[in-house]
């Protein structure tokens, strides 16, 4: 197990090296890499047939794509006249997102995978869509909202699983990380007030059932929770039956869902 965290600790290093460029950090905030997207590319990956050093070009390259569809996610769609201060931020934030999808499409041609370029190619272009329907909240009910967030989430990860053949953790990985999102969406509310995700939910309620119909804070957020139980609930069926395939990630998720479960009670209790 040392030797894993290693070989993961050094992958990590390498996105994290190639992520920072000088100039860069000047003006944006440092990319956050997704440790739980790290780990489960990692244990997907090492189940295949790959050898070390592709596993590592291609978890760094999944990655860095990832952190581009995460800057670019920071730009916000509200005008900014050139003279605004902020208006260069913008710009390099943008230039900060290309700059990642350059080193993305750069490492994957040092790895000579067509096949795994297309698959990244199309999750990326689902996800825009995926993206595009959330902001714009054009789901038939919340179900489908939540998710079309959970796919926003997970897509990269699930096409790199359906690349290599693991279907299993196709849907492990969506439901792992929409608990994330589900944690952080749900913290956020409760120490702000305001959630763009809650939000969401308030207007696809509103669209598909009727102003009448509109729910309360409370109400969200044991919709919230009733996604999030369903979702560990699956997990730990998961790991009942892959525990010694995935030992790694199962000690993770396991530590995660400790941490979830503290959560949760909190939210009961202040809700």
């Amino acid at each position: 197990m040392k030797d894993i965290y290693d070989e993961i600790k050094q992958i990590k290093a390498d996105i994290d090296e190639r992520a920072k460029h000088p100039y860069l950090m000047k003006f944006i905030n440092v990319p956050v890499i997704d440790e739980q997207k790290l780990i489960l590319l990692y244990s997907i990956l090492k189940q295949s047939e790959l050898s070390s050093d592709k596993i590592q070009q291609s978890i760094t390259a999944t990655m860095l794509i990832q952190i581009a569809l995460d800057t670019h996610e920071l730009v916000g769609i509200d005008r900014i006249e050139e003279d605004n201060p902020f208006m260069k931020q913008r710009q390099l934030t943008v230039l900060g997102g290309d700059y990642y999808s350059g080193l993305y499409y750069y490492l994957l041609a040092l790895i000579d995978d067509i096949p795994m370029l297309e698959s990244l190619s199309i999750a990326i272009k689902e996800i825009n869509e995926y993206k595009v329907a959330v902001y714009q909240r054009d789901q038939k009910n919340i179900a489908d909202f939540i998710d079309s967030v959970g796919m926003i989430e997970s897509l990269l990860v699930q096409k790199i699983a359906q690349y290599v053949g693991n279907r299993d953790m196709m849907e492990l990985s969506k439901q792992l990380l929409l608990i994330n999102k589900l944690n952080q969406e749900k913290r956020n509310f409760l120490s702000s007030g305001f959630s763009a995700f809650f939000d969401g939910i308030y207007t696809v309620q509103e669209k598909t059932r009727g102003l009448s119909k509109r729910i309360d804070r409370n109400q969200a957020l044991i919709l919230v929770d009733n996604q999030i139980i369903t979702s560990i609930h699956y997990i730990e069926a998961f790991l009942q039956n892959h525990s010694e395939t995935y030992r790694l990630l199962s000690e993770k998720i396991k530590s995660f869902l400790n941490d979830i479960d503290v959560v949760m009670e909190k939210a009961v209790k202040e809700g």
